[in-house]
């Protein structure tokens, strides 16, 4: 039996499970994904059912699910996880003039000591990279993190992590796979890898509770988010219910990326989230290629006075390729005007984009100084954060 073949004797097995209200799985309530692991021997069936089920209920529904479909496709470990939704028949109306009262108390997650978010107000800023290997520098500094990415509608951590096998499901709870050292959960390790993700507003909140609340957090003294871009529905289900240490916000120098985040950083200040800081990434590029060319020059030998102006204009232009601010240099003063502190400034550097591209994050062999040094930055200012604020 092909591949293709024995997936779809396990989707139309799932599909034929009914649930606590005897409804197949179907428009919101549906199969959202197989995936098989022919070396492993291992099909992960993710289905997509409404919060409103009970915990319970749902474990029902796993258990009922696996015995169908490992019946359909024998000689495979069948894994199922389930992926909790909000209803989207009748989704609750929300109104300007709301209280905070009515807003329940924020939670801990439980088993963590701290959480950071990690945010851009705008895309294309390299957030992502800046949470990873920020995640990694905390390790790298003895700590026990987990990094969870919310970007639900583009999730990147997969690719930047270079895996895409789902979690297992314990009991009740999700447990995060453990890759480079640390707990790594994405939505994207949830669904195909090529499959379009669009979520209604009811259906954000409820995947966004599950990877928080359903997952087995325990043990971790960090735990890095990686918000989605921009200031949607993921931020007011995620200030309004968790205790969050602080954002760091990630930017780049240029004017519109900056004037997305003047905007972007009201919005933590409501929620009584404070801003640790900014990191400026895409900072500085450096042309690898000028010392080479410096030395050329310096082996020209003339008495010319005329060559000699030549070559020392030339000297002079190649020392501004030091370190080219390609975007900018506007960050520090806004952060000085919003009274922010500017943490880091990550070079703009092909050996970074190779580890993404590669799925090798870079702290796992930081082999240039300026970038290590950068993201180590990061992790020892939210270290010293944390002990200034024990004193």
């Amino acid at each position: 039996m092909d591949t293709k073949e024995f997936a779809d004797k396990a989707r139309q097995a799932a599909n034929a499970v009914l649930f606590d209200d005897e409804r197949p799985l179907q428009g919101d309530r549906e199969v959202r994904d197989i995936r098989i692991d022919e070396d492993a021997h291992v099909l992960t069936v993710t289905i997509a059912v409404e919060s409103a089920n009970d915990i319970d209920a749902r474990v029902d529904m796993e258990d009922a699910m696996r015995q169908a479909v490992a019946s359909a496709v024998p000689d495979v470990d069948v894994r199922i996880l389930v992926l909790a939704i909000d209803g989207v028949d009748e989704p609750k109306a929300s109104c300007a003039h709301d209280h905070k009262s009515d807003i329940p108390p924020k939670k801990a997650i439980p088993g963590v000591k701290h959480v950071y978010l990690v945010c851009s107000a705008k895309g294309g800023v390299g957030k992502s990279t800046v949470a990873l290997n920020t995640a990694l520098a905390l390790k790298n500094e003895g700590r026990r993190v987990a990094l969870l990415d919310l970007d639900l509608y583009g999730p990147s951590i997969p690719a930047l992590v270079g895996s895409d096998l789902p979690p297992i499901v314990v009991g009740n709870l999700i447990m995060p796979p453990e890759i480079h050292g640390l707990s790594v959960l994405s939505i994207g390790f949830m669904i195909e890898k090529d499959q379009p993700l669009m979520w209604r507003g009811p259906m954000v909140s409820g995947v966004i509770n599950q990877l928080l609340w359903e997952v087995d957090w325990s043990g971790h003294d960090a735990l890095v988010i990686d918000m989605p871009p921009g200031t949607g529905d993921t931020y007011l289900s995620i200030l309004q219910s968790v205790e969050i240490d602080a954002a760091v916000v990630v930017t780049t120098p240029s004017e519109l990326a900056l004037a997305d985040v003047k905007r972007g950083v009201g919005v933590f200040a409501p929620y009584g989230v404070p801003i640790a800081g900014v990191v400026e990434n895409m900072a500085t590029y450096n042309w690898e290629g000028r010392d080479a060319v410096l030395d050329l020059l310096n082996a020209v030998h003339t008495t010319d006075d005329d060559s000699k102006k030549a070559l020392e204009r030339a000297r002079k232009i190649l020392d501004t390729t030091k370190a080219i601010r390609i975007f900018g240099n506007r960050t520090a003063d806004l952060c000085k005007k919003l009274g922010l502190d500017l943490i880091t400034s990550i070079p703009l550097d092909i050996a970074l984009q190779n580890c993404n591209d590669a799925g090798t994050p870079y702290m796992l062999n930081p082999a240039k100084p300026a970038i290590r040094e950068a993201f180590a930055n990061i992790a020892h200012f939210l270290i010293r954060r944390e002990e200034a604020l024990v004193k």
